[in-house]
């Protein structure tokens, strides 16, 4: 009993630290793949198109990555030995909460990445990037809704993804 609560301890300071961290690689590897725009300077220059667009991909990474974080204890539920369980259970579940949420963030930025370029790709005749850029707030709201659609779609996926890939290599 007190191994769960610690675990659920440090789960909560683990989502803590991790959804900080996933919000600023999304935004990083965001970053990087628009090379036409840099969104820090847009940002500090009070754009708020770019703003729009970025808490998109943080929320939309939020919502991929949910599901990583309580589905520990369900995916190791019966697999282990009781014996084993007892003195690792702490240990693993921790494990397994860090890998799912590395493989969704990865997952879960190149989904978001591929849908932002497949629609911009779809959408000749509107330059994306350059109506943000310019702080066109319909653009970001347009590109906002395509984010997190994404990541609602794309969300069960990747839990299914990530659990038979555990699912793999858990005994």
């Amino acid at each position: 009993m007190v191994g769960i609560i610690v675990v659920t301890a440090v789960q909560f300071a683990l989502a803590i630290v991790l959804a900080a961290v996933a919000a600023y690689l999304g935004v990083w590897l965001y970053e990087r793949a628009t090379r036409d725009l840099d969104e820090w300077v847009a940002l500090k220059k009070g754009n708020t198109a770019v703003g729009i667009t970025l808490a998109a991909i943080v929320v939309g990474l939020a919502i991929i990555l949910r599901p990583a974080i309580g589905a520990g204890t369900v995916a190791l539920e019966g697999r282990l030995a009781p014996d084993v369980s007892a003195t690792l259970l702490p240990v693993l579940l921790l494990a397994l909460m860090l890998t799912r949420l590395v493989l969704g963030l990865v997952l879960g930025v190149a989904a978001i990445l591929f849908a932002i370029w497949l629609f911009d790709r779809l959408t000749r005749e509107i330059d994306e990037m350059a109506e943000l850029a310019a702080g066109n707030q319909a653009v970001a709201a347009l590109l906002a809704g395509v984010i997190l659609a994404s990541a609602i779609l794309v969300s069960p996926v990747v839990t299914s993804i990530s659990n038979t890939l555990l699912g793999l290599f858990l005994p």
